[in-house]
């Protein structure tokens, strides 16, 4: 059973050194740049909390810590993996019942967010290898349905998913670990008979297709990835944005432990019915009145919250609810298999549930979102930085910016604008000029920072 406190979790500190508040060097600093703001830059990433792993149950949590050590990836991202591969593995086969009027299916939306080097690949493939073993046992036991049917599926197109599901009953687990239009391409995928795209509905295991979702996002193209997507689509996401983990000796790791997972893992999936049958998880009294206490609580939060927070705000007593089945069932995994199916969600279960979602995925969320969703001025200035960055030049004109860093989308009114934000940024400053020697005044030129190559 998970260890519960109310203490907050703990957070990276706010004075770990960070392109923001690192002093220049000796040459920048006699050059007069001040520090780039590090909130601009490609993984500009604002301080969030470093994920409770005291919420996930043991043997579970010693796994997490250990195979994030041995893969180098941050313990979000193994930590996420687990959670996804139960979400898969369960889907609408299992169904958590806070009242009779009221049950969720354990199906899960979640997003790995980081750069290429983040640690993200490792750590899906520590729980990807055995959930392709716990599938083959399933077929074997002839508990996945059809004797192809799969847990794990990679083709986002909507008739291949509507296919898995079909051989799949209970569910699927879309796995996606690059950075595509794939999102959005799925979510603009439409039936003529409903006015929202179905994939958006799959959440809630709507339409006969529930579809739990692991996928991999880079922090500079997330509003590329949901452009054109429904509203509601990216408040449905539980998303994970870490610090890469800090480097550790060889001497170490420790040895994967894979088969531990398996064992358990499979366990889980045996346990799965069908969802005209489902295995049914019942939060039990105290459960339930702690969750009365969080809803009370979460009303008040949303009233006072507005835009795509107050959206993603919106879907936490779903997942809230959702977390705590999986904890739960993360905890009864470790027993014999001769122990009797999970009946019951309890106190402590939804405790950790609303702590992880509250002060993990929350702070999490609203700093991706905040990315999402920036002013046009903001993605601008990202665009042009990113230009800067590739280009490796030491100045140049404003026009020069207007026609190839922004494709002329702007005019020079808005260009300059930009300009000024990163002017205040400390990425470029104006150039000094000699006059023309027929007169005239000078086209205006900016100075690149050279910090901003390295950073």
């Amino acid at each position: 059973m998970p260890h519960q406190t109310d203490d907050a979790p703990r957070t990276e500190s706010a004075e770990e050194p960070c392109l923001g508040s690192a002093k220049p060097t000796s040459a920048e600093a006699q050059a007069g740049w001040p520090a780039l703001d590090a909130s601009l830059l490609e993984d500009g990433r604002p301080v969030v909390p470093a994920f409770p792993l005291d919420v996930v149950p043991q043997p579970w949590r010693e796994w997490v810590s250990d195979t994030a050590c041995g893969a180098g990836a941050p313990i979000d991202y193994v930590a996420q993996a687990v959670l996804g591969a139960v979400a898969g593995l369960c889907g609408a086969g299992v169904k958590a019942c806070v009242t009779q009027s009221w049950s969720e299916p354990l199906v899960l939306w979640q997003a790995l967010v980081g750069a290429p080097s983040a640690g993200k690949t490792p750590a899906l493939d520590a729980i990807g290898r055995p959930l392709a073993t716990v599938e083959k046992l399933l077929r074997r036991d002839g508990r996945a349905g059809a004797e192809r049917s799969q847990v794990v599926v990679r083709d986002a197109d909507l008739a291949a998913l509507t296919r898995s599901v079909a051989a799949r009953p209970p569910g699927v687990l879309l796995w996606r670990d690059e950075p595509t239009p794939w999102l959005s391409a799925l979510a603009r995928e439409t039936r003529h008979d409903r006015p929202r795209g179905p994939f958006i509905d799959a959440w809630s295991a709507g339409g006969n297709l529930p579809v739990s979702v692991l996928c991999s996002l880079h922090p500079d193209g997330l509003a590329e990835a949901l452009e054109g997507t429904p509203d509601g689509l990216a408040a449905r996401f539980l998303f994970a944005w870490p610090s890469p983990p800090a480097q550790r000796g060889l001497i170490d790791d420790k040895p994967p432990r894979e088969d531990e997972a398996v064992t358990m893992l499979h366990r889980i999936g045996g346990a799965v019915g069908t969802p005209d049958r489902p295995l049914t998880l019942v939060f039990d009294g105290e459960a339930v009145k702690s969750f009365d206490r969080f809803l009370t609580w979460l009303q008040e939060e949303i009233r006072g919250t507005e835009g795509a927070e107050a959206g993603w705000l919106g879907k936490g007593r779903g997942t809230v609810v959702r977390l705590a089945a999986i904890l739960a069932l993360l905890d009864w995994s470790r027993h014999a298999a001769t122990a009797r199916l999970p009946g019951a969600v309890g106190r402590d279960h939804v405790q950790a549930a609303i702590r992880l979602w509250r002060d993990y995925f929350r702070p999490h969320g609203r700093a991706v979102l905040d990315r999402c969703a920036p002013s046009d001025v903001e993605r601008q200035v990202r665009r042009v930085v990113r230009w800067l960055k590739a280009g490796a030049k030491a100045e140049v004109t404003r026009e020069e910016v207007r026609r190839h860093a922004l494709g002329k989308t702007v005019n020079a009114g808005q260009t300059d604008l930009v300009l000024g934000r990163l002017w205040s940024a400390g990425i470029v400053r104006p150039a000094a000029h000699d006059p023309l020697p027929q007169g005239g005044r000078p086209p205006q030129r900016w100075e690149i920072n050279p910090a901003l190559v390295n950073a």
